[in-house]
């Protein structure tokens, strides 16, 4: 009888390919599992998806696995229908989305290896080579090279097809090896069977809010929660539920934004969850990434903490799923396979029948407005602290620290009180340019200005980090350059050392190294430092010591992008900076900005969020944004410009064809409309509910061959 297995790859397509189950292989094959199978010349780690006995139509010549790599499934079944549910969502490969699912040590991949023969070491005399043969015959004369290392290096334009040609020749001799990780054996270690020490204090509301969803954690039926408020009552319920949950034998997913302190972060978790608590993020070394994945398969670990990724983990008797920040960008992973975290836990607590609860001081109007009409909002709001916040007007201030915030500033240095100032824009300033002949220094692979980098004297490009030396004088008429007005943070830390002179000032951004921003964030935590100034990385920080005076420069940057959450983005971004402002009636945030009188700025200076809302959401009911629609953004990406528009139009005539309830935008050149040498056109198409588009999208996906990014909005 002859086994056939639906195998899913890992590569950006949605179909399963059909192998045949070699028969010393039948007992061992279970969907789930690991396969190693030849696809093309290559030998790809695929996952069967189902068996069955009957094959695919007649007369197709299908090739047999090669090597089943476990003796126990790697997925359940559960994990198998809901990575297939989220790959839909986001029209996302599915082989992708399980192979970011395992340890990188897990995926095994055929590398080609290229040597000379002796036939080739013969042909280098020989005069009818080409150019381009000789130069690759010579560079494999010294020694066998991978196909990846030689593309890499000789950087000579069609090479597989000349490397083909000297294979057929003879002169070249190809063999592909599989790559394979030594694994050492490392024995799992036994978490603690100690009760976990959880027993916060809680307030009435608190504890009325952590009984309320106990009690849907007894149920063992999916049931959503919102939690609105503070991060400190948030947390006291989250370990509440968490506590609950593991006194019930179930197991609970901790889901948290891009971790930047990562060693801080699990000290704090160690401290309150035990032993038996695993971490899955990014930081993690393939070693260490391996390691925790396989504690957590193994049932060793109670909890997992993480951030998106952590939505993977081989979790199955989950009992609660927590989501906290619930408004973080980063929970959105855009590059292939792209998803996002915040629906996957809604759709992984779904399939598993487990509680789900979001949290944030400050939610994403989309996710607020449906919390609230299906009823699984909760309010954890007291009563609120009256900050005292000054606004201060910046159009007439031809300087970066107006007269008025540097009486401010003084002040508290006069007290020996420390300074916070936050700024969202890296480097010196946005561009330099020429006053004479308009020049501005640009990318020569991206669409957009390059920064200038007073501290490294350069000019770089935020997109691909391309840098070139600052000039002096214009390439173009030998003018002096100057730079624009868009201060970085670079210059407002150096405006701040003129001012005070005699002040310990500082910058924070991303353009240090890792080493470099924990010194500078140890040293202002030990009160080594006056002024601190930073980006959005600054914001990020955990544990940073609260300043007397929180200074917000130029908010209204995040409104100038063509973002219908602009004002939504600009809310929570001074939100977040304002939280670090410390205790008492003495504490004082200040804003600087053009726009004093936008309402995202004015009601984040209250800390008034649900204003913020109703205000945010009329804006969007007008307009017909998300919640009362549903977008998808598809960006089509490639070398060719005019290929790429053709194909773009192709494309937004054929969704025109098959659906006349959804409204396209475009195609039009994205906002950066070039990025890494690749051009970017975008469609952007709009419908009253998701299922409509997926009507439109789900063949079309298939057949739009040229490289895609699809990014979902509702």
């Amino acid at each position: 009888m002859t086994l056939y297995a639906e195998v899913i790859l890992s590569l950006p397509v949605s179909q399963a390919f059909t192998y045949i189950v070699p028969e010393s292989f039948i007992d061992r094959a279970q969907a789930g599992s690991r396969v190693l199978v030849p696809f093309s010349q290559r030998m790809l780690t695929g996952f069967i998806i189902g068996l069955r006995k009957r094959g695919p139509t007649p007369g197709i010549p299908l090739k047999e696995i090669a090597e089943i790599l476990d003796d126990e499934p790697v997925f359940t079944s559960s994990f198998l229908s809901f990575s297939r549910r989220l790959s839909d969502y986001f029209y996302s490969s599915w082989g992708e989305l399980l192979q970011a699912s395992l340890p990188p040590s897990f995926i095994l991949k055929s590398q080609t290896r290229l040597s000379l023969t002796e036939k080739g070491t013969a042909a280098l005399e020989d005069i009818t080579l080409s150019e381009k043969e000789r130069k690759i015959l010579s560079f494999l004369q010294k020694r066998g090279y991978s196909l990846l290392f030689l593309k890499r290096r000789l950087q000579v334009k069609g090479l597989s097809a000349l490397l083909s040609r000297l294979e057929k020749n003879g002169l070249v001799d190809t063999r592909r090896d599989i790559k394979r990780t030594k694994k050492k054996r490392t024995p799992l270690v036994t978490g603690s069977q100690a009760q976990l020490e959880l027993d916060f204090s809680l307030d009435t509301l608190s504890r009325q809010t952590a009984d309320r969803i106990s009690t849907s954690i007894q149920g063992r039926s999916f049931a959503p929660f919102f939690l609105h408020g503070p991060a400190d009552k948030r947390e006291s319920v989250y370990f509440q539920l968490i506590k609950k949950s593991l006194e019930m034998r179930k197991k609970v997913l901790f889901l948290l934004p891009e971790i930047g302190v990562t060693q801080a972060l699990r000290e704090k978790f160690e401290k309150r969850l035990g032993e038996r608590a695993a971490m899955l993020h990014s930081r993690l070394s393939e070693r260490k990434r391996e390691l925790e994945w396989l504690r957590i398969k193994e049932g060793e670990a109670d909890v997992v903490v993480g951030s998106r990724s952590a939505l993977f983990a081989p979790l199955d008797d989950l009992g609660l799923v927590i989501v906290d920040e619930e408004q973080d960008e980063s929970y959105y992973q855009q590059e292939s396979p792209s998803y996002d975290a915040r629906k996957g836990a809604w759709l992984r607590a779904k399939g598993l029948g487990a509680t789900l609860v979001y949290g944030s001081a400050f939610p994403r109007v989309s996710a607020f407005f449906r919390a609230r009409k299906r009823g699984y909002l909760v309010s954890l709001e007291g009563e609120k602290e009256r900050k005292k916040v000054e606004i201060i007007d910046s159009r007439r201030e031809r300087r970066g620290i107006s007269r008025r915030l540097a009486v401010r500033i003084s002040e508290r240095l006069k007290n020996k009180e420390s300074v916070l100032v936050f700024l969202n824009r890296r480097g010196y300033a946005s561009y330099i340019y020429c006053p004479e002949c308009n020049s501005v220094p640009r990318c020569t692979r991206c669409d957009i200005a390059l920064a200038f980098h007073k501290r490294d004297k350069s000019l770089v490009c935020h997109y691909c980090d391309y840098s070139i030396p600052v000039a002096v004088y214009c390439p173009d008429c030998g003018s002096r350059m100057t730079r624009s007005r868009a201060l970085g943070v670079e210059a407002v830390e150096e405006e701040l050392r003129e001012i005070f002179p005699q002040s310990r000032v500082k910058s924070l951004a991303t353009d240090l190294s890792r080493d470099e921003q924990e010194n500078v964030l140890g040293c202002y935590n030990r009160g080594n430092i006056d002024i601190l100034v930073g980006t959005q990385l600054l914001a990020r920080q955990t544990d940073l010591r609260p300043a007397s005076l929180v200074v917000i420069l130029f908010p209204e940057i995040i409104l100038t992008l063509p973002d219908y959450r602009a004002s939504e983005r600009t809310f929570r971004v001074v939100s977040r900076m304002m939280s670090f402002l410390g205790p008492g009636p003495d504490a004082e945030a200040v804003i600087q900005t053009a726009l004093p009188g936008h309402f995202s700025i004015r009601l984040a200076a209250s800390s008034d969020y649900r204003s913020f809302f109703r205000e945010e959401l009329n804006f969007r009911r007008l307009l017909n944004y998300p919640p009362f629609s549903r977008l998808v953004e598809i960006l089509f990406q490639g070398e060719n410009l005019r290929n790429l528009a053709r194909q773009s139009r192709r494309f937004m005539e054929r969704v025109k064809r098959g659906s006349a309830d959804v409204e396209i935008l475009g195609p039009g050149l994205a906002p950066v409309a070039k990025v890494r040498g690749r051009a970017r056109v975008q469609v952007i198409l709009k419908a009253s509910r998701k299922e409509i588009l997926d009507n439109a999208l789900r063949d079309l996906m298939r057949t739009a061959g040229t490289k895609k990014t699809v990014l979902v909005y509702d």
